[in-house]
């Protein structure tokens, strides 16, 4: 038989390529999206944290020198009770927030306390704007604290409290707080402690500053620690 007569044998056809499902295509489509969101969320969050920083320091809230009017519905009991030296407890009676409810890092345009009950008739109605409202309360209690300071006494010292707030809420007078903890009169008194200890270098830290504060006011340094 000749060379060209020989029969080739026809070539094996592959076998077919599996086919993916259609979610498994789906999955770097909705992983890609998932994490713009994230960046829009962060993103979002990061505009409206640098707005806020820039207008503390605008107000002043940074320095104990703000306005009433300055007031925000977005700022916290903590923060405001921070910023204007007046006692959480205070802001709190003022405000109408019963204990079970008390929140001091949750905004305060979200706080709605409940209106007095009405015996065995229908729930009380929500108070309508309450974002609003409570604003306007805040700044009558802070005024009214400012003009008739009420020491309320301290359980603790925590190092989100500034020297001013501890003093008001004690009744100690500031000197006294510089002096015993050594630190220069001429300092910020409206600064939160950890921030304090950290630009002045206090040795031990900001630990150390908020348990020197304590021991000043008599109060367990340990005590309320996390």
């Amino acid at each position: 038989m000749a060379a060209d007569q020989i029969p080739t044998q026809p070539k094996p056809t592959p076998p077919p390529k599996p086919t993916q499902p259609a979610w498994r295509r789906l999955i770097p489509i909705a992983l890609i999206i998932v994490g713009l969101l994230v960046t829009v969320i962060f993103g979002l969050r990061s505009v409206r944290s640098f707005r806020q920083v820039r207008y503390i320091q605008q107000q002043g809230l940074d320095k104990g020198t703000a306005s009433v009017d300055a007031i925000q519905p977005w700022m916290t009991i903590r923060f405001i009770a921070v910023a204007y030296a007046v006692p959480e407890e205070y802001l709190y009676s003022a405000l109408d927030v019963a204990f079970d409810k008390r929140n001091a890092d949750r905004p305060i345009g979200r706080i709605q306390p409940e209106p007095p009950g009405q015996g065995d008739g229908p729930p009380p109605t929500p108070i309508p704007d309450f974002g609003t409202v409570i604003v306007e309360r805040a700044k009558a209690a802070v005024l009214a604290y400012q003009a008739d300071p009420v020491a309320t006494g301290l359980h603790d010292v925590r190092p989100w409290m500034s020297l001013r707030y501890i003093s008001n809420s004690t009744g100690v007078p500031l000197d006294d707080l510089f002096d015993k903890t050594g630190l220069s009169p001429s300092l910020n008194p409206d600064k939160p402690l950890d921030l304090l200890a950290a630009e002045e270098e206090y040795p031990g830290g900001p630990r150390a500053l908020t348990d020197d504060v304590a021991r000043a006011l008599g109060v367990d340094p340990g005590r309320g620690r996390p």
